[in-house]
């Protein structure tokens, strides 16, 4: 199974434990330790399952944040030409709204422009409801009654995918705030974990030296 990507210090405790479960068990075969150190070594493979796990699972939410962030595709098409086939995407701004949009340059008439719709579900849902106001307001205006249908529709799709789109951004929203709180808990128990068990290995060190090296992480 691949392991997940570690943070430099999960990296670093990691492979000071390794180094120190090794190094104590070796000691343990040979009688320079008690019995007692095993509950240590026991600690430290836990705390490395707990590692594992908690990366494991960063890069789950992670991964599905992303997805989310590249559902939304633009479509653009350059203002002045019309044509879509030689744009460039140059980077991303913040618009009136406060919503981020794409922006391009077309390499067909050397235009440069923002795209005018968000480049993100999060912002996307903003857009759709106050694109569906203007609709609304539309429909009541309109006295065609085969345009106020046709629009009437796209109203109730545009909704829909709203329904469906809020409670997988919220979700979303609810696991990555979760995820960073448990990472200010991880971050805390690293540092002091590691600090003991530095202490620890010092400790060992005043034992007869052996060939025990630190393992890559």
């Amino acid at each position: 199974m691949k392991q997940p990507a570690l943070k430099p210090n999960e990296r670093e405790l990691i492979k000071l434990i390794r180094f120190f479960s090794k190094r104590a068990a070796r000691l343990m075969e040979e009688g320079e330790l008690s019995a007692e150190h095993s509950q240590l070594t026991t600690a430290c493979q836990n705390l490395e399952t707990q590692l594992i796990t908690h990366a494991t699972n960063r890069s789950a939410i992670m991964d599905k944040r992303e997805r989310l962030l590249n559902i939304i595709e633009d479509n653009a098409q350059c203002p002045k030409c019309g044509k879509a086939d030689m744009l460039k995407r140059t980077g991303s701004t913040t618009n009136e709204h406060g919503w981020k949009c794409n922006t391009y340059k077309c390499r067909r008439c050397n235009t440069g422009f923002t795209w005018n719709r968000p480049n993100n579900p999060w912002d996307m849902v903003e857009f759709l409801e106050m694109y569906i106001g203007q609709l609304q307001l539309a429909i009541a205006a309109e006295q065609n009654e085969a345009v106020v249908a046709h629009t009437e529709d796209a109203v109730a799709q545009m909704k829909d995918s709203l329904n469906r789109l809020r409670p997988v951004l919220q979700t979303s929203d609810e696991e990555v705030d979760a995820l960073q709180q448990k990472e200010k808990e991880m971050d805390k128990l690293i540092h002091q974990f590691k600090t003991y068990l530095q202490i620890e290995k010092i400790k060992l060190n005043a034992y007869p030296e052996e060939d025990t090296e630190e393992e890559e992480v």
